[in-house]
């Protein structure tokens, strides 16, 4: 069975196609077969791909685009044969935001720290809430989510007072993904900073959101077992 995170947020900006070429990369590295859809008009994950090399430690992990909401099953037929899925949101609340959710083991929830990224998060939780309801229909547990704050300058007060906003909304992740330009270079080729600077700081930041969300899902075949703790 596949093991499916969608990076869903009604803002653009907040770095979703970041998180997510960099998730998926740290899964195919981790050894799963990994797919990376991209669901976002702007086809930044496509772009992303084109630019990799034919070389690079990133071949094999494939990526596709999808521009109309699908059913589950239909979700299930394109990740196929995949152990691991990302599903790169559209910045905006919509039909294709809902399918990919209930299509979800997972949604991770990206925010700047700033007010206007707290004050829109009650839309994506309101969307969310949707996708429950219709996964409650189909017999599916409660959608799993976590925020975590993206993009973040050091040493900023209101990174604090965004920490203690989102910890009153439940599932803030224990990682802070900080502003760094390693993250552009490494976008710029194609790749990402587990392969372009595998020992920098945004590498570390990535292993350990990969190690929170995608490694800690249950695979459905064993699903006693609730975490799984992978090296990259």
């Amino acid at each position: 069975m596949t093991i499916t995170l969608a990076v869903l947020n009604q803002k653009g900006g907040v770095g979703k196609t970041t998180l997510a070429t960099n998730l998926a990369a740290a899964a195919h590295l981790a050894g799963f077969r990994t797919k990376l859809l991209d669901l976002d008009p702007q086809s930044s994950s496509l772009d992303w791909y084109e630019h990799r090399s034919d070389d690079s430690p990133l071949a094999g992990l494939s990526v596709a685009k999808v521009d109309k909401a699908l059913t589950r099953p239909k979700f299930a037929e394109i990740t196929d044969g995949f152990q691991v899925a990302v599903l790169d949101g559209p910045a905006r609340l919509d039909k294709l935001t809902i399918s990919a959710a209930v299509a979800a083991d997972g949604v991770l929830v990206p925010m700047q720290p700033a007010y206007v990224d707290l004050w829109a998060s009650d839309a994506t939780l309101d969307t969310l809430a949707d996708a429950d309801g219709i996964r409650e229909q189909l017999g599916l547990d409660t959608l799993q989510r976590w925020f975590v704050l993206n993009q973040v300058k050091p040493r900023t007060r209101v990174r604090t007072l965004a920490q203690q906003a989102l910890g009153q909304l439940g599932n803030l992740i224990d990682v802070v993904v900080h502003h760094r330009t390693s993250f552009v270079l490494a976008m710029g080729k194609g790749e990402s900073v587990l392969t372009t600077d595998p020992q920098s700081p945004a590498a570390a930041e990535i292993r350990a959101l990969f190690q929170a969300t995608i490694a800690s899902i249950p695979t459905r075949q064993h699903a006693s077992t609730s975490t799984r703790v992978v090296s990259l």
